[in-house]
């Protein structure tokens, strides 16, 4: 009875091993595709029954690769909507990692070029003041534990081989690749982030239109969420790293042109995009 359990024991570790061993390669995959400025590969095509704890597991072996010896810039939410969440048949919205790297200049052009296919959301930032280590209880907690709030231009990068699965997005880091952060306000007690409204122009033309709501209903309840979700998968929030919680609106292909996004009083992002 004992070598029989003795023998269970191993087959299973030497499963979750070839498991693991396996996430690690997938990891590698999606690795070298960013460094070699390719198209996002599909881990669903050869591994179809992948779970989503799985597909998170390749995810942060993917993004420490990218990291090397940096920390995150912070994190992300994305598919905050319910449509977006049926679209890839999920009931939660999703989690990634923001790099130090893709803090672009409003200033500078972005070129199209050096990515495989952008897109643009309006959304809000929160900047954290004191390190979170372990989960919070409310929304007001969450509230103390950050310094400024401020608009934010992410740049998601879904260049896919294909269309991707639910599990794609995740290993992929949910897009991440670029943002532009608008200018802070820490007088922001007073202020309903629900009811703050972007529009998005490309040359005068409107794109989009949003409002804090749009991110799980309420972006102090989104921002406590992606908090615990983050602290949950092992990470740590530390002063200076901040939280995007969202697209306010829609997401928007990313194309050559002249944008403004008017944050109300949070105010203006101006940037431009060239081939």
């Amino acid at each position: 009875m004992k070598l029989l359990k003795y023998l269970i024991l191993c087959l299973t570790l030497a499963t979750h091993l070839e498991l693991f061993a396996g996430e690690i390669e997938l990891a590698e995959q999606l690795f070298q595709n960013y460094r070699h400025h390719q198209n996002i590969s599909l881990i669903s095509a050869s591994h179809p029954n992948l779970s989503i704890e799985q597909a998170y597991i390749i995810q942060k072996n993917y993004v420490r690769k990218r990291l090397a010896d940096k920390k995150p810039a912070g994190f992300k939410a994305g598919l905050t909507t319910k449509a977006l969440q049926q679209k890839f048949t999920l009931d939660q919205a999703l989690t990634g990692v923001l790099f130090q790297n893709g803090h672009l200049n409003p200033n500078q052009p972005i070129k199209l070029s050096e990515f495989q296919k952008l897109m643009l959301e309006t959304e809000l930032g929160f900047e954290i003041d004191k390190t979170i280590k372990s989960p919070l209880t409310n929304t007001s907690e969450f509230k103390q534990h950050i310094k400024t709030i401020f608009p934010v231009i992410e740049i998601p990068d879904l260049g896919f081989v294909s269309k991707p699965q639910s599990i794609d997005i995740i290993a992929a880091n949910v897009g991440s690749a670029a943002f532009i952060k608008g200018k802070s306000l820490s007088d922001f007690e007073n202020l309903d982030l629900n009811t703050l409204q972007v529009t998005l122009t490309q040359d005068g033309k409107v794109l989009n239109r949003g409002q804090g709501s749009d991110t799980l209903g309420n972006q102090w309840q989104a921002g406590l969420w992606l908090v615990n979700t983050v602290i949950a998968q092992g990470w740590r929030l530390e002063p200076g790293q901040f939280l995007i919680t969202g697209a306010m609106g829609k997401m928007i292909p990313a194309n050559i042109g002249n944008y403004q996004a008017d944050f109300g009083i949070l105010g203006k992002i101006t940037f431009s995009i060239e081939p």
